[in-house]
């Protein structure tokens, strides 16, 4: 995938590449959220490919929470009052570390630090650092762009990731399941499993499954999401 030119839409260039890949006949993509909550589990360098390795072939995108790194932040916040957008920005490079932790722990996992890197290669599995597709091409693609707030955590950001690569799915990763499945978005995110907004950021992905990771054959549910251009509530 090129980069963007001056003027130029990145929702546009998100499209091309998902035509482009079908007509191609390339393998499904898969962004897969890692839950930071699961990052001090001791099991989780196994669980991974475990789970992994169930699934249907596809190119593998993983989004990894900053987990205890970004927790460490916002008690800084509250103490020191960085306010949100600088806040944002440092939650944002933990997930950096972390998704560097990611293919430290897991060799078949290959570091991706932009976008581009992951538009065109059939297959593999890989991690991105989210950072440069934030700043420079996120606040161009259609929808609700991202808010730099508390309440926008990665769940939000792994389906910002899935709208410009128009992944055939998104997997959230968690520590438990919802309370129901399936389950609409926005009753997900009033029960605080999903960030607020995540119904926004999911709007018409064509699939959206909940594993829990840490149970036994890690039981999964669906996230069913709001049509593309809904308004949000409120």
């Amino acid at each position: 995938m090129r980069s963007l030119q001056p003027g130029e839409s990145y929702g546009n260039l998100g499209s091309v590449t998902c035509t482009r890949r079908k007509r191609r006949k390339l393998m499904p993509c898969r962004i897969v959220k890692l839950g930071g909550s699961l990052l001090d589990w001791a099991p989780l360098r196994e669980a991974v490919p475990t789970w992994l390795g169930a699934q249907p072939p596809a190119k593998t995108v993983f989004v990894v929470g900053g987990g205890d790194l970004a927790e460490a932040l916002r008690r800084l916040d509250q103490c020191l009052a960085l306010g949100e957008e600088t806040s944002h920005w440092l939650c944002i490079r933990a997930m950096g570390v972390t998704a560097r932790l990611a293919a430290a722990l897991w060799p078949q996992v290959t570091l991706a630090t932009q976008l581009a890197e992951l538009a065109d290669p059939p297959g593999g599995t890989w991690v991105l650092d989210t950072e440069d597709f934030l700043r420079r091409e996120e606040p161009y693609l259609p929808g609700a762009r991202l808010e730099h707030r508390w309440s926008v955590t990665s769940d939000s950001i792994a389906a910002r990731v899935a709208q410009a690569l128009g992944a055939d799915e998104l997997v959230l990763l968690k520590s438990a399941l919802p309370p129901a499945s399936p389950l609409a978005c926005k009753t997900a995110a009033a029960a605080g499993y999903v960030d607020g907004f995540f119904p926004q950021a999911s709007q018409g992905l064509p699939l959206l499954r909940a594993v829990n990771l840490r149970a036994t054959g890690f039981p999964e549910a669906v996230l069913t999401p709001e049509p593309r251009g809904a308004t949000p509530a409120g």
